[in-house]
């Protein structure tokens, strides 16, 4: 496994240019209407994936409307994997509305964001997810509320379940997926080789990114499991430990 700087800065251009061409044509697509938002939101993902190196390999059936997706997180690379393979909306940390740039392609995305250390907001939160299910779209939910080394999946926080409860939403599903890194340049990972494609603790991201473009291909293994309907769980603690 070999690391090139040229080819990091190969791949940064081709980023550069493919971001800001299929955002501008998002942008459109959003004032024509949201019939085709997923036309240039899926094309922008599966660009990204290519860039990356990333090669997917997926295992179980999708589903495809009206769906809670629930998934565990380990890199900034599930954004990527999941929005290339799946028509959904994200729900990130508020935090990132300070990030330059990605907070641009997060309101092109319609992310929902939520803030993880304000109780007080949950009821607000659950709010504008329901408002986002109401109009047709899917949401994709990370309730481990960060990312890790991808050792093992940290615990849920279930408050965001409680969506379960809507009258509105009874005929929505809840799908979980699991998503792990198995390869990366053909070699499997071990804990040493973790921390260049997990992204967590005080990791930088552009350096980060930086460094996994100049390395080769990634082999990533998603698992869509059986969905449930809303109406199969108790309550949201239930919700939370099924999907866990």
């Amino acid at each position: 496994m070999l690391y090139s700087p040229i080819l990091s800065f190969f791949k940064l251009i081709v980023l550069v240019i493919w971001t800001i061409k299929i955002s501008f044509l998002q942008a459109l697509a959003l004032i024509i209407s949201d019939k085709y938002f997923f036309v240039f939101y899926k094309l922008l993902f599966l660009g990204l994936t290519k860039i990356f190196g990333i090669k997917v390999k997926k295992v179980g059936k999708l589903k495809n409307k009206k769906v809670l997706f629930v998934s565990n997180h380990i890199s900034y690379l599930d954004i990527l994997v999941l929005g290339s393979e799946v028509k959904g909306i994200f729900v990130a940390k508020s935090e990132i509305r300070e990030w330059p740039i990605i907070n641009k392609l997060c309101l092109l995305g319609k992310t929902i964001f939520v803030e993880r250390f304000n109780p007080r907001s949950v009821k607000r939160q659950m709010k504008s997810i329901e408002d986002s299910m109401e109009k047709g779209f899917n949401v994709i939910l990370f309730p481990e509320g960060t990312s890790s080394d991808g050792s093992k999946v940290l615990d849920f926080k279930s408050s965001l379940f409680k969506i379960i409860d809507s009258q509105k939403l009874a005929s929505y599903q809840i799908q979980p997926i699991s998503i792990s890194y198995n390869k990366l340049d053909g070699v499997p990972l071990d804990k040493s080789f973790r921390p260049f494609l997990a992204w967590f603790g005080s990791m930088n991201l552009a350096s980060h990114a930086w460094q996994l473009m100049g390395l080769g291909e990634t082999e990533v293994n998603i698992h869509f499991h059986d969905a449930k309907p809303f109406k199969f769980f108790r309550d949201r603690k239930h919700a939370s430990v099924y999907c866990h």
